[in-house]
């Protein structure tokens, strides 16, 4: 863990969100994830400090989702005022990225532009599924076109979806190819396909090769599962491409760090996946502290 990481996917994760979250959220990530009682009861924020500190990871971008529109029952949203609070008491430690809901049209575009320009939010997160529309539906295209105009990337699931709620199941929308279409008409857009894009992983590592604005995170999936392919493109010939994420608490960072370290990377592959590709592509300052 020598060197210090960038989390680009992380969720504030306080008992007080928990207690927002809708019944499923425990039971997805107690069953499907299979997370520890200890993370399932939350981290103080100073609790969330410490286990950066452990993991050597300097900074973690945080997330204010959009899962799904807003006032239907299996839907859950974090009001992205407690990122900014987060990011205000803690700027050398986190950063915020607001969540897209294309349902919300001009008005969730201006809300975007706002968090960004007012807020200091570095880009925004998207999750197709939770709205069954695809990345590169028209409904997405005005959120898109204003992220590309204040130079700020959006990051989005690809790859299929889990079953979150058996009351509600989304289908898996988000095939990575569809990022080669949104890349074509928004070349000066930096898009991130976060969740490795898996069980398309090397159709994911094909649409990043091509376009030079496309970028994969390797959140939500443990390392030590991730396809071989993926680990050799990061290595080689794909090392600028390919940043560190853990979509916390999906994974924990201690977990993820020791798991990479087994990987035995070139030191200049690992510092650019760690760290270096984060700070050129979401455009931070390097930690004085």
């Amino acid at each position: 863990m020598s060197t210090p990481a960038i989390d680009i996917v992380c969720n504030l994760f306080t008992p007080e969100v928990i207690a927002s979250r809708p019944a499923w959220s425990k039971q997805f990530l107690g069953g499907k994830v299979n997370a520890s009682d200890t993370t399932l009861a939350g981290l103080t924020v100073e609790q969330h400090l410490a286990a950066l500190d452990a993991a050597n990871v300097e900074h973690a971008l945080m997330i204010a989702p959009k899962m799904g529109r807003e006032g239907l029952s299996e839907s859950w949203r974090l009001d992205p005022m407690r990122i900014v609070d987060l990011v205000q008491a803690h700027p050398d430690r986190f950063s915020g990225l607001i969540g897209i809901d294309p349902f919300e049209g001009m008005k969730g575009v201006r809300e975007l532009e706002r968090m960004v320009t007012e807020y200091g939010m570095v880009g925004a997160h998207l999750y197709p599924h939770w709205f069954e529309l695809a990345p590169d539906h028209a409904r997405y295209y005005p959120f898109y076109a204003k992220c590309a105009e204040l130079g700020v990337p959006v990051q989005m699931q690809v790859g299929h979806c889990l079953r979150y709620s058996h009351d509600n199941p989304l289908p898996s929308v988000g095939r990575p190819i569809l990022l080669d279409t949104i890349a074509c008409h928004f070349p000066e857009l930096k898009i991130i396909g976060i969740h490795v894009g898996w069980p398309w992983t090397e159709e994911m590592i094909a649409v990043s090769y091509k376009h030079p604005n496309v970028y994969i995170g390797i959140d939500a999936y443990a390392p030590k599962y991730l396809d071989p392919k993926l680990v050799s493109y990061l290595n080689g010939w794909g090392s600028d491409k390919v940043m560190f994420g853990t979509d916390f608490p999906v994974i924990p960072h201690a977990r993820a760090r020791e798991e990479i370290a087994a990987w035995n990377l070139r030191p200049e592959s690992e510092a650019k996946l760690m760290r270096e590709n984060a700070l050129r592509v979401y455009n931070l300052k390097p930690a004085t502290r």
